[in-house]
């Protein structure tokens, strides 16, 4: 397929637009661009594949949860891949500097409205969960390769570097506290969504040999997001 529709058409045609970015070494990640902030790697595009369907399935059932279009369950999905991009980034590292043309498009107010409506209920979960548990447990592991606290740290260190490509200035003080910085970070990024000049919504912008665009930037931010998060909550339930 050449052309790609927005979000709430293919919810309701069943038809679901992905992006493959290919590193060098063959390996692949899938970007949802009809579902922003659905991701999924392989070893081999057909693997990044097989494991985004199944991925799917859980980022659908939590839009679900909150009201937001899904297709419908009597609806057989069929995902296409609206775009292939070869990459020179690692992608098997988790490096990803990819900016799709379904990026360019500019953002209209209401995936503005769902995306922080996402991005929001993501965030109060997660801190939902790591309130009811002691402050001594941030360090711990529960056998996952990072502790509660560097995942938090990432969290919110990613989450404003992201918002610095759309021009957020950097903090000049960051937060001791691992929540105080969550809670900042997401203030930031709900301060620059509903301020952003629609005149601005179509700008792109390359900076350090990566372009940006806002879609790309709400992308990014909701697979931050979803992937930190449910890794957060893995180690949780670790510690519980």
């Amino acid at each position: 397929m050449n052309s790609i529709g927005s979000p709430f058409s293919s919810a309701a045609s069943g038809l679901l637009s992905v992006g493959i970015e290919e590193g060098p070494d063959g390996s692949a990640v899938v970007h949802s661009l009809g579902f922003p902030g659905c991701v999924a790697a392989g070893a081999s595009p057909q693997e990044a594949l097989d494991a985004y369907a199944v991925e799917l399935s859980e980022w659908l059932a939590f839009r679900e949860t909150l009201g937001l279009p899904v297709p419908s369950r009597d609806e057989e999905l069929e995902i296409t891949v609206d775009e292939w991009v070869a990459s020179p980034e690692p992608v098997s590292e988790g490096s990803s500097k990819v900016c799709f043309e379904a990026d360019l498009r500019p953002l209209e107010d209401a995936e503005i409205n769902e995306a922080l409506h996402l991005l929001g209920d993501l965030r109060g979960r997660l801190l939902r969960a790591v309130r009811a548990i002691p402050r001594t447990e941030l360090d711990l592991d529960a056998g996952a390769p990072w502790s509660l606290r560097r995942i938090f740290d990432e969290l919110a260190r990613a989450q404003w570097w992201t918002l610095t490509r759309l021009g957020a200035s950097p903090l000049a003080e960051v937060p001791e506290s691992p929540i105080a910085r969550l809670d900042t970070a997401m203030a930031i990024t709900v301060q620059q969504f509903t301020g952003f000049a629609r005149q601005a919504r179509d700008r792109v912008l390359e900076l350090d040999e990566e372009v940006w665009t806002p879609r790309k930037v709400l992308r990014r931010l909701l697979w931050l997001e979803w992937s930190l998060g449910k890794a957060a909550l893995a180690v949780l339930e670790g510690t519980g």
